[in-house]
């Protein structure tokens, strides 16, 4: 039996960051997915028009946007589909904050493998079920 690829949108406004993240997934044995790169909200408010993901990988610093106010304007996009924050800022009480707003994860982009993030991808969506 085949299983279904997890669609992923992968909003990361740093290019090389976002290359590391694909490479740390397209690892993971047994995690079919895709992933569709943007670098702002506005561009993954584009996409999210266009297509249905299964979860959304969220840096909260892009150009259009700045901290838990990308979370909250992410939500209110896509208020369905898990979300899964990843940034480089280990502030514990944004992290807190973070997941007092509803966010499925918050991950420290140097403190992750790809089998970390394919776990936060496929608990959220569980989770969500």
């Amino acid at each position: 039996m085949e299983t279904k690829a997890t669609k992923i949108l992968l909003v990361e406004d740093s290019t090389s960051d976002a290359m590391l993240m694909e490479d740390m997934l397209a690892v993971v044995e047994g995690f079919p997915h895709s992933v569709e790169h943007v670098d702002s909200l506005k561009q993954s408010q584009d996409s999210l028009n266009r297509t249905t993901y299964d979860a959304i990988i969220l840096d909260l610093n892009l150009p259009d946007s700045k901290g838990l106010k990308t979370y909250t304007a992410m939500r209110s996009i896509a208020p369905e589909v898990p979300i899964i924050i990843m940034t480089g800022n280990d502030d514990r009480a944004q992290l807190v904050d973070a997941m007092n707003s509803g966010a499925d994860n918050y991950l420290i982009k140097d403190k992750v493998d790809g089998s970390r993030i394919a776990i936060a991808i496929l608990s959220a969506i569980r989770n969500r079920l």
